[in-house]
């Protein structure tokens, strides 16, 4: 693999120095409060990562990919991270049935028995509603954090300290919070979190919730000040999510009661495994964000990247004067500028007169396409399976 040297963060999120990220497991808890048996963790690394493709697989996403260099996968790292938040016997990992095994092989530490296999790829509502069942079983009472296994952190003081809040608000008041990180440019692939004027604690409640809006109202949301990014981090109470799934999901409910009384986990789960195929397809985002009436931000300033698109990738790198950045290649540019080139192995890269391009090669396939296109990525990737199978997948 190829070394990577980050740039400040300042002109990404706004904070500061980048900490090496490698020291992240040496980092000592600050509050010993998180670290209640009542306090869990579900990370969730069920997807395809498909906007990252050509790198991210089907049969390897991103989440078990080292794609900083670091001798850690992302997924290794949100280990590191939460499990200084709450007990480790207490952090769940939901996944794909087929990703099972990966898990196990960079999680080894992790209980097989908290690793729970969602049958079918149908969004995160699903996936956390199985995990969930687990939780109840053990304690009904949980306090959870739900969290992307595809994220940085910067500052990982500061992000104890205020996930640490955020579980004291949701233990004492039952609401929902989502982490907000305060916008620094108009971008249009996160989801934009309005505050109301309703504060407690420092926690705002969500006035209005907008998935990905497009440019012109995301400059608007920048300027107004109002609006946060959606980090998609949440933390909630186990019967706060319950009640929230009980509309569309009543069977949770159910299955959850039952835990608590007569039927075992394993039990509850094999039913749960068997509805999957009927269940609505729901981002947990969207069933908080836009169902819940108890949702609150917590402001956060951490230091926070989503490494969900190309172009976010391309953000986390020291460029050249042109604004390139090249991975695990040697190159020769002409006349380039704010382009990506990524090569899995060391091979020369010769380009001339590219401006905004991602240049992404692997063992099977190079991909050369326009970088802050996401959607285009994904329908590239869709056509290439249509016309050469799941062989380059």
């Amino acid at each position: 693999m190829f070394g990577i040297t980050f740039f400040s963060t300042k002109n990404l999120c706004g904070y500061g120095k980048m900490p090496n990220l490698a020291t992240q497991t040496e980092q000592q808890p600050l509050n010993a409060l998180v670290m209640n048996k009542n306090n869990f963790c579900i990370i969730l690394a069920g997807g395809i990562g498909s906007k990252l493709w050509p790198i991210s697989l089907s049969k390897k996403p991103k989440q078990f990919l080292d794609l900083f260099a670091m001798g850690r996968t992302m997924l290794q790292m949100t280990y590191d991270r939460y499990s200084k938040l709450v007990p480790p016997e207490n952090i769940y990992i939901s996944t794909y049935k087929e990703y099972t095994e990966l898990v196990c092989a960079q999680l080894p530490e992790v209980d097989p028995k908290h690793i729970i296999a969602e049958p079918l790829q149908i969004n995160t509502v699903p996936a956390t509603a199985l995990t969930l069942m687990h939780i109840v079983g053990r304690n009904p009472e949980a306090n959870v954090i739900s969290a992307p296994a595809d994220q940085i952190i910067y500052d990982v003081v500061s992000f104890e300290n205020q996930m640490a809040r955020g579980l004291k608000f949701v233990d004492e008041t039952g609401n929902f919070v989502a982490v907000g990180i305060k916008p620094t440019r108009p971008a249009t692939s996160y989801g934009y979190l309005q505050i109301g004027e309703e504060n407690i604690d420092g926690f705002m409640k969500l006035k209005s919730f907008t998935e990905k809006p497009n440019i012109d109202f995301a400059r608007i949301f920048c300027d107004s000040g109002e609006f946060y990014w959606n980090t998609g981090i949440f933390i909630w109470k186990v019967n706060t999510m319950l009640r929230a799934m009980e509309e569309d999901y009543p069977y949770v409910k159910k299955m959850a009661a039952l835990v608590n009384g007569s039927i075992v986990v394993e039990d509850a789960s094999r039913v749960m495994e068997e509805q999957y195929a009927r269940i609505r397809f729901q981002s947990i985002d969207m069933l908080i964000l836009e169902h819940a009436e108890n949702v609150y931000i917590s402001p956060c300033d951490f230091g926070w990247a989503d490494v969900g698109t190309w172009k976010n990738y391309y953000d986390l790198h020291q460029k050249d004067a042109h604004k390139n950045v090249a991975l695990g290649s040697r190159n020769l540019l002409y006349d380039c500028k704010e382009n990506l080139f990524y090569s899995s192995s060391d091979k020369v890269v010769v380009a001339q007169g590219l401006e905004g391009y991602i240049v992404v090669e692997n063992d099977k396939m190079l991909m050369i396409c326009k970088k802050d296109d996401p959607a285009l990525v994904r329908r590239i990737m869709n056509d290439a399976k249509l016309k050469f199978g799941d062989d380059i997948m």
